[in-house]
């Protein structure tokens, strides 16, 4: 299996996929410049450098970096991409803790610490310390309606994390979801139920997103969604108003 698959969403957005955890990020590429939304899974930044060399850009071009909640699996190599491109890096102040690794203290802090940064050890030190491997020593706070960069415009879409957000990049009309919905077997779906903080909160975010006039979803797991999307989105709508519950299995 492959480390990374890159595939192009639109002429000016390319997702960087990990087969082996179904996670994605995204560089999104125009004439202004380039953004990197979520951060990738390697704390030294590897897998975003990947799909930059991929599309013939560097960390030169990287203006902005965006996040939309701290889990690992979107944030780890923010800081030291932060450091190698001197980019901004946006996020929701309700996840500051985490990204300053604040969140977690004592002796719970200190084990997470030492776990080393490889393999299934990743996942048990982001969960023990609740943040990313490195602290983000310097960003900016987002929330509702902010438009970054001149074309994304932040929506708050709590309950997977308490500060999720979600960034919608109007010239192409991409959501980029992280993990405020999922793609399975090729329709709009719920996350995990277990992986999510509120699950009210969480309800409410999915009807958010699907209300957003998007041609294309970029969710954090598994792909994108860019066909069918109007029926897509009119069929999680009903669901969710129908008051069903949240499936157990996603």
């Amino acid at each position: 299996m492959p480390r990374l698959e890159l595939s192009a969403v639109t002429p000016r957005v390319l997702c960087v996929r990990r087969p082996r955890y179904l996670s994605n990020s995204y560089i999104v590429h125009d004439d202004t410049g380039v953004v990197l939304v979520d951060a990738g899974m390697e704390a030294d930044g590897s897998d975003m450098l990947a799909g930059l060399r991929e599309i013939g850009r560097d960390l030169r071009d990287v203006t902005a970096i965006l996040l939309t909640h701290w889990h690992n699996d979107h944030s780890s190599g923010a800081e030291a991409l932060r450091q190698a491109t001197n980019a901004t890096v946006y996020y929701h102040r309700n996840e500051h803790p985490n990204f300053s690794k604040t969140a977690v203290a004592g002796l719970r802090a200190k084990i997470a610490d030492v776990i080393p940064e490889t393999g299934v050890f990743a996942a048990v030190k982001a969960v023990l310390g609740e943040s990313p491997p490195r602290a983000i020593e310097r960003a900016q706070f987002v929330g509702d309606g902010d438009v970054i960069e001149s074309r994304f415009r932040v929506i708050e879409t709590p309950g997977h994390s308490a500060g999720h957000v979600s960034f919608f990049y109007e010239p192409d009309r991409v959501l980029f979801a992280g993990d405020a919905l999922a793609v399975c077997g090729g329709r709009l779906w719920f996350m995990s139920r277990f992986l999510t903080d509120s699950i009210s909160a969480a309800r409410a975010s999915m009807s958010t997103c699907v209300d957003v006039e998007a041609d294309a979803i970029c969710p954090g797991h598994r792909g994108p969604l860019n066909a069918g999307l109007a029926n897509h989105r009119a069929t999680l709508r009903q669901y969710l108003q129908s008051g069903k519950p949240w499936p157990l299995i996603s």
